[in-house]
């Protein structure tokens, strides 16, 4: 009688080292839930996705649909079908579909292959961002057996709990938004720059001060009072906006880059090379020479100063080309824009002066680039500053097959080749992975050469 509490105790024993045995041996064995793993689910705009699916039986077949809506309300959608591996694990960057929209191992396979749901027409629309404050990608993942996984994807220009300060330019004759910051500064200062489309871009600037600057979006054209056409734009009307950035609180007058695209990477490149305060310049598809201004029925320079148009370089509009768009047919514009039809003492007088930027200079191209030969551009600014042996970094990024809309991370591009009446060139993948690893590059750029 005296040992039984020992044999109860040592028979609990045994029964609970047994259901503990038995516990680890279902949590090794047994396959976990099929799940979802999206890495970062939520982040700013332009940092890119890892999706994965795991708990999956080795072998097993699925089948992942994404959905997105974009501004106008149009849906856009993608399907590719995996296979999981040994591990029961779909990895999207590293594995190729069986099947589907896209036939590549590709981490943005699934964003880039996106097209509008019941399109008409050969050509689909570029994905429409501007209303949007953030792009969502529904992700729905449907089994064999007939269960089905989701997950979303949230890219944000401006992430939720992040505090920015907006402040609108109130000056006569000057146009513009400021974004920065709450909490902190003085920050370094970026002035954004739009092409030939005009207007102001003020998603730019909320995603540029979400990532640590005080980002200036600056209209120099079709907005508000400002005149209608790209014509002799005053060199002044940009150090004026300048000047008043300075004079911002929140704003490091001493650290401030300018960054534009297309015609506003020819300017970028331009007010570098006129105003030392400019200490970097990130030139995204840019011109090396100053072009002909875009006006209906007036010939002259995009850009002057002192009142007098600056030397330019001449387009070259042809016969064949004008009956191509009155057919609605897409155009390219290399042609136009070839440096071959101009003169050579015209070209020279018509270059832009880049080594006298105070700064670092950082550019991008796509070797399809149909709207103007922007690599070919790009080459001759890297000559120019080696020429002139340039003291500071300069790098472009030249990236194959892209094409004019490289330079920011869109990923869902299957509709950037043709902007009508327009040919951008490019393909999807192309201009989805090159603008992603060109912006995560150019976010690098500038906290190394603006931060303190």
């Amino acid at each position: 009688m005296r040992y039984q509490p020992y044999k109860r105790r040592f028979i609990h024993f045994l029964l609970l080292s047994f259901l503990l045995f038995s516990a680890l041996h279902l949590s090794v064995c047994s396959p976990a839930t099929p799940r979802f793993q999206i890495e970062p689910a939520e982040e700013l705009f332009g940092v890119s996705v890892s999706i994965k699916i795991a708990g999956l039986k080795a072998g097993e077949s699925v089948t992942i649909h994404a959905h997105s809506k974009d501004g106008q309300s149009l849906d856009w959608e993608s399907t590719a079908t995996f296979t999981a591996d040994k591990k029961g694990i779909v990895d999207v960057e590293k594995q190729a579909p069986v099947s589907g929209d896209y036939t590549v191992a590709d981490p943005l396979g699934l964003l880039w292959s996106m097209k509008p749901v019941n399109l008409k027409g050969k050509n689909p629309p570029s994905y429409e961002f501007q209303k949007l404050d953030h792009i969502a990608i529904h992700l729905t993942a449907e089994r064999a057996s007939g269960n089905s996984l989701t997950a979303d994807i949230k890219r944000y220009f401006r992430m939720p709990g992040i505090e920015l300060t907006r402040i609108p330019i109130e000056k006569e004759g000057l146009e513009g938004t400021l974004f920065h910051p709450s909490q902190g500064g003085p920050h370094p200062g970026l002035i954004l720059l739009a092409g030939s489309g005009g207007g102001i871009y003020e998603w730019w600037a909320e995603l540029m001060a979400s990532n640590g600057f005080a980002a200036l979006t600056l209209p120099y054209f079709r907005y508000k009072d400002l005149p209608k056409e790209l014509m002799e734009i005053p060199l002044e009307y940009f150090k004026e906006a300048i000047a008043w950035l300075k004079e911002q609180k929140a704003v490091d007058g001493s650290r401030i880059a300018a960054m534009g695209a297309s015609k506003g990477g020819e300017l970028a490149l331009l007010l570098g090379a006129t105003y030392p305060e400019i200490k970097a310049v990130i030139a995204c598809v840019p011109s090396s020479v100053v072009w002909q201004g875009i006006s209906r029925d007036r010939l002259g320079s995009s850009w002057s100063q002192d009142g007098k148009g600056l030397p330019f370089a001449q387009w070259h509009f042809s016969p064949e080309d004008a009956q191509k768009m009155e057919a609605g047919q897409p155009l390219s514009l290399l042609e136009t824009y070839s440096l071959k039809k101009n003169d050579p003492v015209v070209l020279a007088k018509a270059a832009i002066p880049v080594e006298k930027i105070k700064g670092p200079i950082l550019m991008v191209s796509g070797t399809d680039d149909q709207l103007w030969p922007s690599t070919q551009f790009a080459n001759m600014v890297m000559e120019r500053l080696e020429k002139y042996n340039h003291p500071h970094e300069r790098q472009h990024l030249c990236y194959q097959g892209a094409g004019h809309l490289v330079f920011l991370p869109y990923f869902i591009t299957s509709g950037n080749r043709i902007e009508m009446p327009f040919m951008n060139g490019g393909n999807p993948r192309a201009d989805a992975n090159g603008s992603a690893d060109f912006w995560a590059k150019m976010l690098d750029f500038l906290h190394k050469h603006l931060d303190k």
